[in-house]
Parts: structure tokens; sequence; C-alpha cells
């Protein structure tokens, strides 16, 4: 395919551009949708069904409208002249984007569900120094998807010659040199979704409990009595049905954590090519990606008790992030990879073996002292003082007891565990309580270092250390400031004296 002129999309976008309109429609009305459905359901609009169908095809039309003249007018292409990728879309208000070649850091083909449905695929473009996917093409087929990201990441290297890249040509290229492929089963998948990310399954159990019993109570309101249901509280719920209820909350995030981790990352492909790592999967959405070793800014081991036991490890990728928090952009995971093959992607990142042995810095006490404080002595006395009036004497005190024992013994870990170690070729940041996280950078990616001392920190002669890098910020707080401002040299050096490339 020759990218050199305007190209359009696969003409079954247009069905894309219809889906996702519709989905548009449908959230923007939503309210008014509910409220006809309401109205028909109690009999007081069954003589306007005429009306109703009318309104509904005019707004069918207008959104196959938009998605017809959405796909007619997005084209893109290479500008030989300026060395860039352009994007042309828009309907009334038309816009232009232009990606300089060189400062692409990442071309992404993934494929949602709606994709699945078609065969087609997405690509999203991403350049150093921004916060957003720049260049998003939503419907392409596998071969221009596949020709476009080799054009785009090849060209970046330095590597693309002046003449059109035929269809076969990106996967011809793609195949060669295959050192070897990786599948992570469902097995280890589902021990992954075990021992992993409870507190964010959480989060999302809980905003979907609130927003189920918003809506029912907006729409039920009507049909309980607040009394009643006060009553039965007082009265029914005792101490053993409070047990069963959290039993089954628990549950529900168990099973809830293991099938959202098995959709995210069903079929996991590791493709081992030459010095590139390809990474596929997805079970809803699939997504592709190439990751290059010199675009690793720092990677990051992550691994707790049960997966120390079953010996796996979550294996994290950060490379060049834009203005978005931290590493949510460009941050690759390869879940549940064995001791041998956190090894292996590691040796292959860096050409250098993975060593936790060096000079190693830990927390001072005043770091234990400071957040068990604000963290359990303020709140204690706060939830103390607030609830002496609304709770039983055995229920403050229990509560009290459990948060003090529990938040204690997670700080004393996370001071226990806490380390920055320094060796030769690698600063390590050893961080956790229950996920131990190992962040790994090379001196020479980091841009900027930050060293701070609080004015009643210099007498214990404590301070805190920042390591600014392209893949996000390591911090390391509350430790001997002296040998922070010796490694601080020691890496300035390390960095002006070597002259390597950060990217």
């Amino acid at each position: 395919m020759n990218f050199y002129i305007p190209n359009r999309q696969a003409p079954i976008g247009i069905i894309v551009n219809f889906v996702y309109g519709l989905q548009k429609f449908v959230r923007a009305f939503f309210p008014v949708l509910i409220l006809i459905a309401l109205r028909i359901n109690k009999g007081e609009w069954t003589a306007r069904w005429d009306y109703i169908i009318l309104s509904l095809s005019i707004g069918l039309f207008f959104v196959f409208a938009f998605a017809y003249f959405s796909y007619r007018n997005f084209t893109f292409h290479i500008e030989k002249e300026t060395d860039a990728f352009v994007l042309q879309k828009g309907i009334f208000n038309k816009t232009k984007t232009t990606i300089q070649l060189r400062k692409i850091q990442q071309v992404n083909i993934n494929q949602s569900f709606v994709n699945k449905l078609l065969n087609i695929y997405s690509i999203e473009i991403d350049s150093a120094g921004s916060g957003a996917k720049e260049g998003v093409i939503k419907s392409v087929s596998h071969e221009v998807a596949q020709a476009l990201k080799e054009t785009l990441l090849t060209f970046r290297e330095g590597m693309l010659k002046e003449e059109n890249l035929g269809e076969n040509s990106a996967i011809q290229q793609e195949s060669s040199g295959i050192q070897d492929v990786r599948h992570i089963s469902v097995f280890t998948l589902l021990k992954v979704g075990v021992t992993t990310n409870y507190l964010y399954t959480m989060g999302i159990v809980l905003l979907f409990a609130n927003s189920l019993i918003y809506e029912g109570s907006k729409f039920f309101g009507d049909s309980f009595d607040d009394e009643t249901i006060d009553t039965f509280i007082e009265e029914r719920i005792t101490l053993y049905v409070g047990l069963i209820l959290m039993l089954c909350f628990l549950a529900v995030i168990f099973i809830a954590n293991i099938i959202r981790t098995v959709i995210k990352f069903y079929n996991y492909k590791v493709v081992v090519q030459q010095d590139n790592l390809f990474l596929s999967y997805g079970l809803l959405q699939t997504k592709s990606t190439i990751i290059k070793p010199s675009r690793v800014q720092m990677i990051k081991i992550v691994r707790n008790y049960f997966q120390k036991l079953w010996g796996i490890s979550s294996f994290k990728i950060h490379q060049v992030f834009g203005q978005e928090s931290l590493n949510k952009k460009t941050a690759l995971e390869i879940p549940g990879c064995s001791d041998e093959e956190t090894k292996e992607f590691f040796d292959m990142i860096y050409k250098k073996t993975l060593d936790f042995n060096g000079v190693e810095l830990k927390y001072n006490y005043r770091f234990f002292g400071f957040r068990f404080f604000f963290l359990v002595l303020i709140p204690l006395c706060l939830f103390i003082r607030f609830t002496q009036e609304n709770l039983d004497l055995n229920w403050r005190l229990g509560s009290a007891i459990g948060y003090f024992v529990l938040a204690t013994l997670l700080i004393w870990r996370y001071f226990k565990v806490g380390r920055l170690i320094v060796t030769p070729e690698f600063i390590i940041l050893k961080t956790g309580a229950w996920d131990i996280t190992h962040t790994i950078l090379e001196p020479h990616k980091i841009q900027k270092i930050v060293l701070s001392q609080f004015a009643w920190q210099k007498t214990a002669n404590v301070g805190s250390l920042a390591l600014y890098t392209a893949g996000g910020i390591v911090h390391f707080s509350t430790s001997n400031y002296t040998q922070l401002k010796h490694l601080r040299d020691q890496w300035l050096f390390t960095i002006e004296s070597e002259n390597r490339p950060w990217m």
C-alpha cells in the first residue's frame, strides 16, 4: 500500500463510525429515552407510536450521515517534504494533525469488540511530549495496520527506504528473525487473578454498587418506606448476618478480579524477535504493540507472597509518557512471568544480568514515625471523637483496635522492606507492604535529580530524593542526606562522562 498519498480507512469503517455514533446518541439522550420507555409502560404514549418511530428514524439517519461523512473526510498519509505523518478529519470543522516521524514513539494495533466482529483493526500513534493519542485510525485491515506500523517505526530507527512498501513486506519483516514465542496460559492468568489487584477491583465493585443503588433509588424511591427499612436493619441485621454479607462481598471481589484479569490478558502472546518484544493480548479488546529496548525508561518487577510461592511475577515496562500521570499511558505489563522468563526479558532489554546486590540505603526511623502519627494516631483520635455519641463503646473499641493493629503492621512492613539499592549498572528501588515492587532504571536515563530537606530534618541529616525520567518519577524519602548527595554527584558524573542517549 502506498502511504505517500492520502488513504482512507476500510469502507466497513462506516459501520464502525455508526456504532460509536449510536453509542454517543444513546448516552446523550438516555434520560429522554428512559422517560419515553416509562411513559409507554404506563400506557400514556401508546397512541404516539408514529411520532416516536419518526423521531428515532430521523436520529438514526443523522447518526448514519455523520458516520458516512466522517469516513469520507478522514485521510492519512506520509508527507515526504516534511517527513511527517498527517491525518485529516472533520465534517464542519476540519482539522489536520501533523506528527513528525522521528518523534513517533509507539504504534499500537488494537482490536475492540466491535472491530473483532467486523474483522478490522485500529491504530494508535504516540509521540514524545504528549499526554494523549495524537493519531487514531479506527478501521483498517490487518495487513495495512502491520505495514503502516512497520513503516512508521522503521523510519524512526533510520531504516526506512524511499520506496513504497508492499502489503506483505511488513509481515515478512516481522516474521523474519523470530527467536521465541511465549504464551501465557489461562491457568497462569487464574493464578494472577487470584493474587493481585484486590483494591482496584474493590473500587470498581463499590462504584458499580453505588451507581446501582443511586439509580434504583431514583426509579423506585416512592415504592420503599424508609422507616420500614430502618426497622428491619436495626432488628434483623445481626453480627452473624453482617459477617455473611462481608464474606459475600469479598467473594464477589474475588470472582470479579479473576474474570477481569482473564478478559484483559486472554491469549497473551510474547514474540521475541531479534532485539524487540511483540506483545498481543485481550479477549474483548485485543491490543498489539512492539517494544524496543532503547525506548524503555524503567521496569518494575512486582510480586507478593502467594506469587512468590507459585514462582510468578508481573513484569511492567515503562516507556516515554506524555502529560498523563506517570505510567498509565505507556506501561506494558507481562503478567505471570516465571523467574526464568523475568531474567530473560530483563537480559533482552538491558543486555545485562539482573543483580540485586549493591550498596543499600534504608529509611530512617522518622519515616515510620511520621506516617504512624498522621495515618494512625490522628485518624483514631478523630474517629473516637466523632463517633462517641453514635456508636456503641464495644464497636468503637473493636474498630479502633483493629485499625490500629492493621495500619501499624502495614506501615512497619513498608518501612522494613523499603530500600534503595545502587549497583554499578542500575538503580533499584524496593518498596511495598504486600505487593513488593522492584523499580529498576539505568543512571543515564535520569533527566533530573531533586534532593530536598526540610528544616527540621537538618539536625538528623535526613532528606529525600526524586529521580525524574521520561517514564516516570522515582521517589525515595527520609534517608541519610549525606549518602544521597554522594549518589547524586556520582550519577551526574556518570551521565556527563558517558553521554549515552536516554532513548
